[in-house]
Order: structure tokens, then C-alpha cells, then sequence
């Protein structure tokens, strides 16, 4: 086998061989400039597919928003606050009864509004634990009462809720423990 391998290899011409070698060089460089083309290829499909699956996923959370009705929530949270920071016109003796009436009318419209998704309108008692993320503190209330330490003191204005979240959070007075404050009102009942 070797004798005819030799015996070939003498036959092709050197002129052949290096016809044999250009091709082969042609071949080996078209091979590679397809190799160079399938990565790009491949880079360009991968870089396509993350774009449209990042796409799909913003139109996805997009709709997953709509169908929790979260696209109102801007326009929940402007009707609650003019809900809550206007109504107090109502009690103002200055605006005539006839236009108190109207408003009150557009008030309950806005509540009506707020309660068709879910949302409420609430007041903390007298008394209550206070609720961080619901309540805005806007006074603190001495007091000797331990007890009574970041409880309710008074609301001054009423919250919205929906869906365990503040659209417009209460505005209240919060009683604080101040041990002097016991020290004096226990002095004050001995004295008496």
C-alpha cells in the first residue's frame, strides 16, 4: 500500500500540487469567512430573540397592570385626594346651602367612583393602633399613659385604601408615652 501511495504521489505534478493547495486554501478560507458569518448569524438571532422577548415581557406586565386595574391608580389617587382634602368646604358656613348640597352630591359621585374599584374611604378611632404606612402623622400628644403610646389621638383627615394600599393616606394625632408625664400626673392624684 505504501508503493502505490508513492507512486501516486509522484504522479500529480508539482504545478497540480499547488493548484491543489490554492483550492484548498479557497475552500479553507471560505469555510471560515462562513464560520465568521454563522457567529454573526447566530449573535444577530440571539440579540433579536432578547429584544422581542423583553418586549413581550413589557406588554405582558403592561397587561397584567390593566387586568388588576392598576392603570386608574394615578387617576384613583388625584379623585381621593380632591375627595378627601375638599370636603371639609362642606362644613363651611360661608359656602351657600344650595351649593353645599351640589357638593356634597359631586363627594358622593367621587366616593362612588372610588368604591366601584375597590378603594375606601376610612378613619382611624380614638384609641387605635397607629398604621405607619396608612397614616401621616401631623400632631403628637403628650401622654403619661403607657398604653396609649402610638395610638390614635384624633384624625384630622380620612385616608383611602385599595387593596391594602393608601391612595391617599390619614392624617392624624398620635399619643406619645413621656415617662415625666406619668411622674407628674401620679404626683398630681397623690396630692389630691
Amino acid at each position: 500500500m505504501d508503493t502505490q501511495t508513492e507512486f501516486d504521489a509522484q504522479e500529480i505534478s508539482a504545478s497540480e500540487q499547488s493548484q491543489i493547495a490554492a483550492t484548498l486554501d479557497k475552500i479553507l478560507d471560505m469555510q471560515n469567512k462562513n464560520s465568521r458569518q454563522l457567529v454573526q448569524s447566530l449573535r444577530e438571532n440571539v440579540n433579536f430573540q432578547n429584544q422581542v422577548r423583553q418586549g413581550m415581557q413589557r406588554e405582558l406586565d403592561t397587561l397584567k397592570e390593566q387586568q388588576r386595574g392598576e392603570q386608574f391608580t394615578p387617576i384613583l389617587k388625584a379623585i381621593a385626594a380632591v375627595c378627601v382634602e375638599y370636603r371639609k368646604i362642606l362644613s363651611d358656613e360661608a359656602v351657600p346651602k344650595r351649593s353645599r348640597r351640589t357638593l356634597k352630591l359631586m363627594f358622593d359621585e367621587l366616593e362612588d367612583i372610588l368604591a366601584e374599584y375597590d378603594a375606601e374611604v376610612f378613619t382611624s378611632a380614638v384609641g387605635e393602633t397607629r398604621r405607619p404606612l396608612l397614616t401621616k402623622i401631623v400632631n403628637t400628644v403628650t401622654t403619661g399613659d403607657k398604653s396609649l403610646h402610638n395610638t390614635i389621638a384624633k384624625s384630622r383627615r380620612p385616608g383611602v385604601i385599595r387593596n391594602g394600599r393608601p391612595l391617599y393616606r390619614e392624617f392624624v394625632d398620635v399619643y406619645v408615652f413621656d415617662a415625666t408625664a406619668a411622674v407628674k400626673k401620679s404626683e398630681a392624684v397623690r396630692s389630691e
